[in-house]
């Protein structure tokens, strides 16, 4: 548990220090679209400004006054353009120019007049502007004319002509200003990033749009010449906040799952860490095992040998007997050390195959009639049931020879009291089966899924109570995995277990 904290720790303070990186860095993509944002809105308001330069620059190229023809073919371009009305301040001289007659009538230049007086405090100070510093400012307003059903916006600035000093006013349509000068900048500037829109204040009547959908906020502020009306601008597909969050919310989910890798990672590394050590502790255990299994039979051997060597056995039946006891001893070192190779053999994947068609009920009588004296001789009462056809499979015999052995002699290992042991083949389905069923300790349910690990043992107390390497089913789950077939256990504790080898029937000539 303190490996897993160890190697966790460092994951859980990365994530922490990423989630604050991305908060900050957060924070900084939010100033910087707001900056983005205040530049859009300064470029159209510049853009507004100098459209309005550039018409007045034309309209002061001539004297309106002497050449009126000329001027209105020069301002001809500009289709925002109403009318323009000029006022001598200090004398009667006014004049009016209009490109449509509609305007030029008493009861529209008397309306200019009233202007003039309405909005005095403003007119002087545009005069003192001029006088004082030659500064020529053009003064909007908030308010609006209707002249001919149409709303018409003006604005005020004075001009000089020699001595004489003159305020004019410039009648004009915002709405027409806006479409011809404004919304080519508007289309350039968002370019699909984002979404321009210009709306009258007083009622939020949308004059254009770059497009024609706007989820969310928007951010906005009033155009410096046109009062009157607002420029707004969102980000496409939603607020600056909304992106924000999006983006937030996907480098979180990013973070997350890189966590969540990492975390996997790490606990995959404990796992194969913990698997090494019970691999390393397996080992260690066979080792003392295979020594203590390796021991006792040596020491038995030498021993009768040794009685046998100096002569010491006079009576033949005993001699017979230490003879039979060496012979048994031999044999299972023999076992012991066939199962050690065997294994070593499957574990560097060299183990070979001679597959031929064999009938496995043949096999099963072949080593009963073999094995039938050492079950007996260690007091087992054993039975053998065939099917009554040929269950002929594609098998090596030498391999299912091993494998009945293996299953054999573990039913007897754990067999210490009821020493039953029952062998008989059927056929299921496709495959021929064979099983081989003890009456002894049995297994539990939570031991199955462990049985076929190598140097793997049931529990059962004292490690060496029952003799034993570990490596016999693990031999046993190796070769019939080799032959394309399967393992099937029905065990209860105290009541026995059947082991069920099933291998694929062979194809009918």
């Amino acid at each position: 548990m303190a490996i897993l904290l160890i190697l966790v720790l460092p994951v859980v303070a990365y994530g922490v220090f990423q989630l604050n990186s991305l908060t900050v860095d957060e924070r900084e993509l939010t100033t910087i679209y707001r900056r983005q944002l205040e530049s859009v809105l300064f470029s159209v308001n510049q853009t507004a400004q100098d459209k309005s330069e550039e018409f007045f620059g034309t309209l002061q190229k001539g004297e309106w006054k002497q050449q009126p023809d000329q001027v209105l073919d020069r301002l001809g371009n500009y289709r925002f353009f109403f009318a323009l009305y000029s006022k001598e301040l200090a004398g009667e001289e006014e004049i009016l120019l209009a490109p449509q007659p509609d305007w030029l009538t008493p009861e529209f230049r008397s309306r200019a007049d009233s202007l003039v007086w309405a909005h005095r405090p403003i007119v002087d100070r545009l005069v003192r502007y001029l006088n004082e510093g030659n500064f020529q400012k053009v003064q909007s307003f908030e308010s609006f004319l209707v002249h001919n059903k149409k709303e018409v916006d003006f604005q005020f600035f004075a001009s000089k002509a020699g001595d004489k000093v003159f305020i004019n006013i410039y009648f004009f349509s915002a709405v027409g200003f806006i479409e011809q000068a404004l919304v080519p900048k508007f289309q350039e500037m968002a370019q699909g990033d984002f979404i321009i829109t210009c709306n009258r204040i007083s009622d939020g009547t949308q004059i254009y749009s770059t497009s024609g959908e706007l989820v969310g906020d928007i951010e906005s502020e009033p155009l410096d010449l046109l009062p009157r009306f607002e420029v707004g601008i969102a980000r496409e597909g939603g607020t600056v906040e909304q992106a924000v969050n999006r983006r937030k919310n996907q480098n979180l989910i990013a973070l997350g799952l890189l966590m969540m890798v990492m975390i996997i990672g790490v606990w995959l590394v404990f796992r194969n860490v913990q698997k090494e050590m019970e691999l390393a502790q397996k080992k260690a255990d066979f080792v003392s095992n295979v020594s203590h299994e390796i021991r006792t039979p040596l020491a038995l051997i030498n021993m009768f040998a040794e009685t046998l060597l100096l002569d010491r056995v006079k009576e033949e039946a005993k001699k017979k007997e230490y003879y039979e006891i060496i012979t048994k001893e031999v044999s299972r070192l023999t076992n012991m050390l066939n199962r050690i190779l065997s294994f070593s053999k499957i574990e560097a994947n060299k183990r070979e195959y001679k597959k031929s068609r064999l009938d496995v009920s043949a096999v099963v009588e072949d080593v009963m009639s073999t094995y039938s004296y050492h079950l007996e001789s260690n007091g087992f009462e054993h039975t053998m049931q065939l099917h009554p056809k040929p269950l002929e499979v594609m098998a090596d015999r030498e391999a299912i020879t091993e494998v009945l052995v293996n299953l054999i002699d573990n039913g007897m290992k754990y067999s210490p009291e009821r020493k039953q042991l029952e062998v008989r083949t059927t056929k299921t389905d496709d495959f021929a089966c064979i099983m081989v069923k003890d009456n002894g300790l049995g297994i539990a349910k939570n031991q199955l899924d462990k049985l076929f690990e190598k140097f793997y043992r049931v529990p059962t107390g004292d490690v060496h109570d029952t003799k034993g390497a570990g490596l016999g089913l693990s031999i046993v789950k190796h070769i019939i995995d080799d032959h394309e077939g399967r393992i099937k256990i029905d065990s209860q504790p105290g009541e026995g277990s059947t082991f069920s080898i099933l291998l694929p029937l062979a194809k009918k000539h």
